[in-house]
């Protein structure tokens, strides 16, 4: 016969199960109210409450309180519970969610909170960042991004017992860095590891940890040669606005996503950042944010109308953003889940696959193709230098034919 645990309730029961344990009933009856505010479905919180039960049940058999949850305390019961002939399913899938609840509710143990002792290296990273955002005014993403490739490189100088020896630093260690970090990548990921590790040279130079500039002997990336900005047709657009069923939710907020994308030509995180009061219906006017700048853009009419009908179904959020996830927890959208929408609409329709930037690039293609100005294209996409709209330039064939000499003709 298979073993049966202990919590798992029976095939046939008529009699309801009374919850036991120091978690019954009152944080039974928090965790269910967590879980309904962050839109999970009656479905899913079951399962997630179920998995509680049996945690207040085996805390109760093993003599443990309320106050000691904490992580370990969590590892031994996933331990017991996989230690059955058979493992539940909600073992795996609810464990996460269960934590988080246990989390916000305030339920670890206050010493498995404290901040653990801070290592030189972290301490250098986090001098680092602050002198990237204080002294260099970076974004907080592209402070992100520099960490992720270059902090690396002080671990490599580092020793067994914590010490940076930053004297190491020459430029045999950082090409030796540069080029095991940047295997795996492509041509402009090198690129961003370089720079990464230049920026973290240049402050520890001013900062003294180092006494000479080795970023002379760093190696350079391979030049990236620029591509074409690459649209999509309108046959395309209509393809994907085809998949998205308007009578379901998911379906008009896809169709709300396509269609502000290719008219405001919006990046992925411009979208997803959007909030509930960064429209103005009044005025008709929608703000955008996005790499640390703020501009205002008129509301088409059919932006409007896929807007209006987004809205009318969109479910309760945790946040005011207007484009939210469907599944639970229900919070705003992320330029991922954004650009990877538009890659699931364009594998329903059957076109090639895309993405949300090439939308943005279609929204500037199609200024220039109705007559419009580089001017008119940088101020819809947001763009701070010229140089940058200029690549469209490229694109718009209708003026470069103008400037094509005529065979055999010298210009005058």
């Amino acid at each position: 016969m298979t073993e049966k645990s202990p919590t798992a309730r029976p095939h046939v029961d008529p009699i309801p199960r009374v919850p036991v344990g120091p978690l019954a009933p009152a944080v039974l009856a928090e965790c269910s109210s967590w879980l309904s505010e962050q839109g999970y479905s009656p479905g899913s919180a079951a399962g997630i409450v179920n998995l509680l039960v049996r945690l207040s049940l085996w805390m109760q058999a093993e003599g443990a309180g309320a106050d000691q949850i904490g992580q370990a305390l969590l590892d031994r019961f996933v331990a017991s519970e996989r230690s059955r002939a058979v493992v539940a399913a909600s073992v795996t899938t609810c464990m996460g969610t269960m934590r988080r609840f246990l989390i916000a509710a305030g339920f670890f143990a206050a010493s498995e909170n404290e901040v653990c002792a801070v290592t030189e290296v972290q301490a250098a990273v986090t001098e680092w960042r602050t002198w990237m955002r204080d002294d260099g005014g970076l974004l907080e993403k592209t402070i992100d991004a520099r960490c992720h490739y270059g902090a690396g490189l002080v671990d490599v100088v580092a020793t067994s017992d914590g010490t940076v020896e930053w004297f190491r630093l020459g430029a045999p260690i950082v090409n030796a860095y540069v080029a095991e970090r940047g295997r795996p990548f492509g041509v402009v990921t090198r690129a961003h590891i370089v720079d990464a590790v230049r920026c973290l040279l240049r402050w520890a130079l001013s900062t003294g940890r180092i006494r000479r500039d080795p970023t002379a002997g760093v190696l350079k990336p391979p030049g990236t040669r620029r591509a074409l900005p690459r649209g999509v047709g309108v046959d395309q657009v209509a393809a994907l606005l085809s998949v998205c069923d308007p009578v379901t939710a998911i379906g008009a907020r896809d169709r709300a996503v396509v269609t502000i994308l290719v008219r405001l030509g919006l990046r992925a995180g411009e979208a997803a950042r959007l909030t509930l009061d960064d429209i103005d219906w009044t005025a008709g006017q929608l703000k955008v944010s996005g790499k640390g700048r703020e501009h205002t853009l008129p509301i088409p009419v059919d932006v409007g109308e896929a807007l209006e009908a987004w809205l009318r179904v969109r479910p309760r959020a945790l946040d005011r953003g207007v484009f939210v996830r469907m599944k639970a927890p229900r919070r705003m959208m992320t330029p991922s889940g954004v650009s990877g929408s538009i890659a699931r609409l364009s594998d329903l329709a059957g076109v090639d696959r895309i993405y949300a930037h090439r939308l943005r690039h279609t929204a500037a293609m199609d200024v220039l193709a109705a007559g419009g100005t580089l001017t008119e294209a940088k101020e819809l996409l947001g763009h701070v230098y010229t140089v940058t709209t200029m690549a469209y330039a490229k694109v718009d064939l209708v003026s470069l034919r103008v400037l094509v000499v005529p065979f055999g003709q010298v210009p005058r």
